[in-house]
C-alpha cells in the first residue's frame, strides 16, 4: 500500500498552532517538541491508517497521542487520512 497523503481541518491546524503557542509560552523548546511527536504520528498515519481505534463519532478514527494529552481525530480516504481535530483529552468529547 503507498503511503497517504495527510490533509489537516482548518480547525485541527488552529488548535495545533494554539497549542504551540501555550506550550512555548510554558517551557522553552516545548512547542517545538510537542510539534515533532505530532509529526510522528501523522507520519505513522500515512502507512498505518487503520493504527488509531474506531472514533466514537461514525466514520471517524482516533489516535492517543502517548507523550502529550492529545487526542487525534481523523478519517481514512482511499488516497488521504484527513485529519478532523486535534482535541486535549480533557475536553469533553464528541
Amino acid at each position: 500500500m503507498a503511503r497517504l497523503a495527510i490533509l489537516e481541518a482548518r480547525g485541527a491546524l488552529k488548535t495545533l498552532s494554539d497549542t504551540l503557542t501555550y506550550y512555548d509560552t510554558q517551557q522553552s523548546g516545548l512547542g517545538a517538541r510537542f510539534l515533532r511527536s505530532y509529526d510522528a504520528y501523522l507520519d505513522r498515519l500515512r502507512d498505518m491508517p487503520q493504527i488509531g481505534r474506531a472514533g466514537r463519532v461514525f466514520g471517524t478514527r482516533e489516535l492517543i497521542m502517548q507523550d502529550f494529552p492529545f487526542l487525534i481525530v481523523y478519517r481514512v480516504r482511499q488516497e488521504y487520512v484527513q485529519i478532523l481535530r486535534l482535541i486535549h483529552q480533557s475536553m469533553k468529547y464528541p
